[in-house]
């Protein structure tokens, strides 16, 4: 088992708004644990966003007594408990108000990757010849491509690309996405903010995590490839080998 995560705020941005947190050895009923949160909003509310999401994440995992018979549904259920929790802070709050966060949680057990989240932070499952996003973006572009109105270059390109349909912290309650996912063995998973995806398309992103068998080189090219491309926003990224039953 190998897990590596690492960010950067890029060249534009004075702030780092993402955060995340990882694992290794499971969080109370979880196996593992991994998570990516991209915070928006102003005067630093992103990252008190992104980081308050992620504690109120794991402390409902913590504190968990119960059976777990999904771990998607059990991911989903905490993050809509930090939703609210987050939402709570921006309106009792005049500093955060507005505040939110894309957010992606992952555990990997019983030969599936279960996943839970909202927004626009995407894991990705790659292997040496292929690239996958498990993913789906909630942003107005995408879904018009999923409608047929636009095509997926013409998504990829509109000005409300990052304009999001699902966040953490916007509103009371969040219909987050969540699914179990089959993996090839020895594959690679990527969970990354848009900070990645907004500067190097999926094929070059392939080419560099084939380019190097340690995860901490492999993050650290691709965080540095992004920010020679212009680095216009926070990079996050996690990855991990996974192989049998867990990360």
């Amino acid at each position: 088992m190998e897990i590596f995560g690492l960010t950067h705020k890029g060249m534009v941005r004075k702030n780092n708004e993402d955060s995340f947190v990882y694992f290794e050895q499971g969080l109370n009923k979880l196996p593992n644990l991994a998570i990516v949160a991209d915070g928006m909003g102003g005067h630093q509310a992103g990252e008190v966003a992104s980081r308050f999401a992620i504690d109120f994440f794991m402390e409902y995992v913590e504190n968990y007594d119960g059976d777990v018979s999904s771990y998607f549904e059990f991911m989903r259920d905490a993050l809509c408990i930090a939703n609210d929790k987050v939402y709570e802070k921006s309106i009792f709050n005049p500093e955060f108000f507005g505040m939110g966060t894309t957010f992606i949680a992952c555990t990997v057990a019983d030969g599936l990757v279960h996943i839970a989240h909202v927004g626009d932070s995407r894991l990705y499952e790659i292997n040496e010849d292929s690239i996958k996003l498990l993913t789906v973006d909630h942003t107005y572009a995408n879904e018009m491509v999923r409608a047929g109105v636009l095509s997926e270059e013409e998504g990829m390109n509109h000005p409300k690309r990052h304009a999001l349909t699902k966040a953490i912290g916007i509103g009371r309650g969040v219909e987050a996405d969540g699914y179990s996912l089959a993996y090839g063995e020895g594959s690679i998973l990527l969970m990354c903010s848009d900070g990645l995806t907004e500067m190097i398309r999926e094929a070059e992103i392939l080419e560099i995590v084939n380019s190097s068998n340690k995860l901490c080189e492999v993050a650290e090219a691709l965080i540095s490839r992004a920010n020679d491309y212009g680095g216009v926003d926070n990079i996050t990224v996690i990855l991990a080998r996974v192989g049998g039953e867990s990360l």
